[in-house]
């Protein structure tokens, strides 16, 4: 002890190392049992071979073997594999080519000399011509085949195969990476082995989706196998070429195919490039043979242990889906079947019922189809070819599952007994589709209608049974809580609940005691509950219409409340803009009045009354103005008629203002006491149209109108006149024979600046009457010429004495509308 005491620095660490030697001597063990188990099987198959061929004792044979190897400094593993590789097949020669050496030649000459039994003739020139015609790399392929598929065949796991497969080869470049896969059901392969792949790259590629720009799923769905180089036209077809797992120079992509069906794949890379041998890539594509019976081995093996007891004939049953499709099938509450492709020419025409469920057949025999013999187009002819074949096609092609609402089967054209709502969910299994459909019932129906309804009204329900933490609620008023995010759980998949502590956060502050206050009432009193809150937290903003009763039981006491709670915030705000819409129009209408009784103000004291009516020398001047009463305005018309100068003349005016109210009425006052200004000036009405024109386009721009000035002189008895914007006066004889006075017809004031206005004169005869007049205008021109000889033959059906009976009879034979402004002018030479 007093020896070891200097080294005690490394007393803890000798029992460490000691530990790792010993588990290191025990990997190196368990590798060699592992490949002396795969070993011992091509050993035993050469040991089978040389007491079939030499008539020795399998004891004899073993010895054989071993003097071969000591003498050819040759693995034991690799004579017999030489000696087995006797029985592979060369495609280029038609018998069994015979590989034994010298050693074991002449084992059998001595063997056979013993026994003095004679040669055959023909023996050694056979046997020469044979290994005449075997090069020794096709020799050592077929070894190293004999060799792979036995060690393939003694794997007991994927990893397994990937490691046989990356570590045994000799006669060609070992690969740099091998991955293994299963197909799933949906289309997708799932990683389950692999050799020098990185952990992380092993995860990325752990699920394979159905890409067809992967190389495994194009020859898993071609059943093709792909050898690969990083070449152009390669990389624009499979953009993942040259990324982990898919580089390398030479890329093999290979589907595992195991009783006619595909079962999974496999990826081979090399870091260098193959030779371009036919006989090389022949002879590594034929290894995927024993590797799809192996893995099929072990798939069969998992599905034993997963689904059934070891013994008997029920751990090698059929495929994985024909084991457990049934009873998943039977447990579905819904018609479900399992749906095979129908090809005819190439061209998928329908899918075969391969299994159904009770539910399924029942509807198959409602449709009045063997459910024996149905199949989707003979159960749905027209919702089938339409809509179902097409995308179960899809579903065949890409892998991805579909969820089809809303379908109608008709019964004029599907068989169905009746119309039927479908909704349908179909996914790929392996080579097949599995739909699952569900008939809405009335129930179903109804119940989404109830649901579109509470959307369309903005309205949710609820029950809330006393007994629960928490009330039941619609979905529309989980969307109205959470304003329109998920929240809660779908109502059609379970029950929908919100906190009470969220319900009581929801409540505007202000208003939570008088909730509180009503829900106690309805609860403990059983009073309905009726009121409108502020909404809080998630809900801020909004206002909400609380509805609710209390439901009894036998004794009278209340066990829950069930109510509804609508989102009035719109319609609250439409209210509050239709209360300050309606306080707009009010004010609008005390304004509108204002400016009607200003207006109406102001063109009374525009037009002339009676007395000055009277004081016109040598005529007699009637006027009439009308603004209906309905349209609420007073339009800017006016008639005006005075005397001007020393020698008894007098000015006739009469005017119309664009638009209507206390402005047309404004500018009207403008017009009128302008024109009068200029008539004192002893301006012709042709100058004063043109100075008032020019008045009118620098101070009203917005303003038009439509305007007839004339001079009367009693001693002539010349009228002169002049328009703009007007059509001309009409002449009436004694007689009541009307003429359209001849005229220059000037723009309206106020178009445009700098118009020159024109005057024209006519002389008028005792008992003649001119008649001025606006509104009519348009009606007149309405009628296409015919409206002005109305006008013309008044005097022929009203007499024109009475100018109310003449204003009258114009506006009905016209046809004048009631809200047209009207305003005429009647004057008369006595």
């Amino acid at each position: 002890m007093a020896d070891r005491a200097p080294e005690g620095g490394n007393s803890s660490a000798e029992p460490a190392e000691a530990l790792a030697a010993l588990v290191a001597k025990l990997r190196a063990e368990l590798t060699g049992v592992r490949t002396a188990m795969r070993n011992r099987a091509v050993i035993e198959q050469a040991k089978g071979v040389l007491v079939e061929r030499l008539g020795i004792t399998p004891d004899q044979g073993f010895d054989q073997l071993v003097r071969l190897s000591q003498r050819t400094n040759i693995k034991l593993i690799e004579v017999a594999a030489a000696i087995v590789g006797t029985t592979s097949p060369d495609p280029n020669a038609p018998d069994v080519v015979n590989l034994i050496d010298d050693e074991l030649r002449q084992h059998v000459a001595r063997t056979r000399a013993t026994d003095k039994k004679p040669e055959k003739p023909d023996m050694v020139p056979a046997a020469a011509r044979r290994r005449a015609s075997r090069t020794p790399e096709v020799e050592a392929l077929q070894s190293q085949h004999q060799l792979l598929s036995a060690r393939v065949a003694a794997a007991r796991s994927y990893d397994e195969i990937c490691e046989v497969l990356g570590t045994a080869p000799t006669a060609w470049p070992a690969p740099t990476a091998v991955l293994l896969t299963l197909l799933d059901p949906d289309g997708a392969q799932r990683g389950v082995g692999t050799f020098g792949v990185p952990g992380e790259v092993r995860s990325r590629w752990s699920r394979i989706p159905p890409d067809p720009g992967l190389p495994l799923v194009v020859a898993a769905q071609d059943v093709e196998t792909l050898w690969l180089a990083p070449e152009p036209d390669a990389r624009r077809r499979f953009p993942v070429l040259g990324q982990q797992p898919f580089g390398g120079e030479t890329l093999l992509a290979s589907p595992l195919i195991s009783d006619e069906r595909v079962i999974g794949g496999i990826l081979m890379t090399w870091a260098e490039g193959l030779a371009e041998a036919e006989e090389l890539r022949r002879y590594v594509a034929a290894l995927l043979e024993p590797v799809a019976r192996q893995v099929d081995t072990l798939i069969r093996d998992e599905i034993a242990s997963a689904w059934f007891h070891v013994d008997g004939e029920e751990s090698g049953q059929g495929a994985p889906a024909q084991v457990w499709l049934p009873t998943v099938a039977d447990a579905l509450h819904d018609p479900g079947a399992l749906l095979s492709p129908v090809h005819e020419d190439g061209q998928l025409v329908d899918f075969r019922v391969e299994y159904a469920n009770g539910l399924a057949r029942q509807i198959f025999s409602g449709a009045r189809v063997d459910p024996d013999e149905a199949t989707l187009l003979a159960a749905y002819p027209a919702l089938g070819s339409a809509t179902l074949l097409p995308e179960f096609a899809r579903v065949l092609q890409d892998g991805q599952p579909r969820r089809l609402e809303g379908l109608r089967a008709d019964p004029r054209t599907d068989g169905v007994p009746g119309p039927q709502t479908l909704t349908v969910h179909a996914v790929r299994l392996w080579d097949r589709v599995f739909a699952v459909w569900k008939v809405a019932t009335e129930a179903d129906l109804l119940y989404d209608q109830l649901l579109q309804a509470e959307r369309i009204a903005g309205i949710g329900s609820f029950c809330w049974e006393l007994r629960d933490p928490e009330p039941r609620c619609s979905p529309e008023l989980v969307r109205l809580f959470h304003r329109g995010q998920a929240g809660g759980r779908d109502a059609r998949n379970g029950e929908a609940r919100i906190p009470v502590d969220e319900l009581t956060a929801s409540v505007h502050p202000d208003d939570l005691l008088a909730v509180q206050d009503a829900v106690r009432r309805t609860i403990v009193e059983g009073k309905q509950l009726l009121a409108e809150i502020r909404g809080a937290g998630r809900v801020n903003g909004r206002r909400l219409r609380l509805t609710a009763e209390a439901i009894h039981d036998d004794t009278g006491n209340v066990t829950a409340v069930r109510g509804t709670v609508q989102d009035v915030t719109e319609e609250r705000a439409i209210e509050a803009r239709l209360r300050r819409a309606e306080e707009a129009l009010a004010a609008q209408r005390h304004r509108l009045a204002d400016e009607r009784r200003a207006a109406e103000a102001l063109q009374k004291a525009l037009l002339p009354t009676d007395p000055e009516l009277g004081h016109l020398e040598g005529v007699e001047i009637c006027g009439r103005c009308r603004s209906p009463e309905r349209v609420g305005t007073i339009d800017g018309d006016w008639y005006d008629a005075t005397p001007v100068g020393t020698e008894g003349a007098s000015i006739l005016v009469l005017g119309d203002v664009d638009e209507r109210g206390l402005s047309s009425m404004t500018t009207a006052a403008r017009l009128r006491y302008a024109v009068r200004a200029y008539a004192m000036l002893d301006m012709p009405p042709g100058e004063i149209l043109t100075a008032v024109n020019g008045m009118l386009c620098a101070m009203e721009v917005d303003h038009t109108a439509c305007l007839i000035v004339a001079r009367y002189h009693p001693q002539t008895r010349e009228l002169r006149w002049a328009a703009a914007g007007q059509v001309a006066p009409i002449r009436y004889d004694a007689a009541g024979q009307g003429t359209v006075l001849s005229g220059p017809l000037g723009l309206p004031l106020g178009e445009v600046d700098q118009m020159q206005y024109t005057d024209a004169a006519v002389t008028l005869a005792p008992g003649d009457r001119v008649l001025f007049y606006t509104g009519l205008n348009a009606t007149i021109s309405r009628r296409r010429g015919g409206g002005l000889d109305l006008v013309r033959r008044a005097g022929e059906q009203v007499d024109l004495a009475d100018f109310d009976a003449v204003v009258t009879h114009l506006m009905t034979v016209l046809n004048v509308p009631e809200d047209e402004d009207v305003c005429a002018m009647l004057v008369h030479v006595p």
